[in-house]
């Protein structure tokens, strides 16, 4: 009679690198370089995230001036929850992305074109 499969039975997950009393001090190097690497990219992206999302506040508040932050400021739509979060919501599935709208709602309220309480 044939063995049944245990369809329960987790399979050990391996590495297919050496292990590192069986790699010479090249390849060590190059592994260190490697992690060094990736590290220092992970870092220089992080960076980049934040000066675009200071230049993009910078930029609101240039081109939006005090005219538009009047504008969003005085508009009855923004002082009513629901009309917010379906304006949030059109935002959102606009750019397809709740980071991007979440990123320029907060740059926005940075910026002084909205008010905490509306951003929020």
């Amino acid at each position: 009679m044939a063995a049944v499969a245990d369809k329960w039975d987790v399979k050990q997950m391996e590495s297919g690198d050496k292990a590192w009393s069986r790699r010479t001090g090249p390849e060590k190097a190059l592994f260190v370089f490697i992690q060094v690497l990736k590290v220092a990219m992970a870092l220089g992206l992080l960076y980049i995230f934040l000066i675009s999302l200071s230049m993009m506040g910078n930029a609101f508040k240039v081109i939006g001036g005090p005219t538009a932050g009047k504008v969003f400021r005085n508009n009855d739509i923004f002082d009513n929850p629901f009309a917010g979060c379906s304006l949030g919501v059109l935002a959102t599935v606009l750019v397809q992305s709740s980071s991007t709208s979440t990123s320029i709602i907060i740059t926005m309220t940075a910026a002084g074109l909205i008010d905490p309480e509306n951003a929020i």
